[in-house]
């Protein structure tokens, strides 16, 4: 099982994320993320841009998860929200790697179709893919999957695999960062996940 952490607010410190946690989560985001996706279609069909920060506002309120950071060290606050208080914060500096990389596939059309080819084409096992599940906004992927050590650190991590399953053009590489959080979406958006590996279920 990786360690994995979350967090359900963007002001609380990070904690171990279970099997449970990943169920609460995300029954917790699926009403929001139909929210989110309602108000950034109704920005691409009429341009307006209060429905694009209203989308961005209400992704923010999602459910997170830091998959690439097992856990966070004890330190103390510097930011606005926890200046002065000591907890687990995320910070990239205060990081411990997982053993997990994230690819944040964006732009890529239909999300659906992009994953029925690349199933169709690659065995998720042999690959160490653990999870794929539709973003947020509902026009990408998250892709986690397992480090492997001879491509080197996460961003050429992502590289290589990004580039072994053709989709290089979609990947975002804000993703380099440790501490990056993953906003999780609902049940029906995950489209494939290894439960044992993830969270020894």
């Amino acid at each position: 099982m990786y360690s994995i952490t979350y967090q359900t607010n963007m002001w609380l410190q990070m904690e171990h994320m279970g099997w449970k946690e990943w169920q609460q989560c995300l029954k917790l985001a699926k009403s929001i993320v139909a929210e989110v996706r309602h108000e950034y279609k109704a920005y691409l069909e009429t341009g307006d841009k209060a429905h694009k920060d209203k989308a961005d506002e209400l992704k923010r309120s999602l459910p997170g998860a830091c998959f690439q950071a097992a856990e966070f060290a004890v330190s103390t606050g510097t930011k606005k929200y926890n200046k002065g208080k000591r907890g687990c914060w995320r910070e990239q500096r205060h990081a411990y790697l997982s053993g997990l990389v994230v690819i944040d596939v964006d732009h890529c059309g239909n999300p659906q179709e992009l994953y029925e080819r690349i199933k169709t084409q690659f065995d998720m096992k042999a690959e160490g893919i653990l999870l794929i599940y539709i973003s947020a906004k509902g026009e990408g992927l998250k892709i986690v999957f397992k480090a492997r050590p001879e491509w080197g650190n996460l961003i050429c991590n992502q590289y290589e695999m990004a580039q072994l399953l053709g989709i290089l053009d979609y990947v975002d590489d804000a993703c380099k960062d440790s501490s990056r959080l993953s906003f999780l979406t609902s049940e029906d958006d995950v489209l494939y996940v290894d439960s044992k590996q993830l969270f020894n279920h």
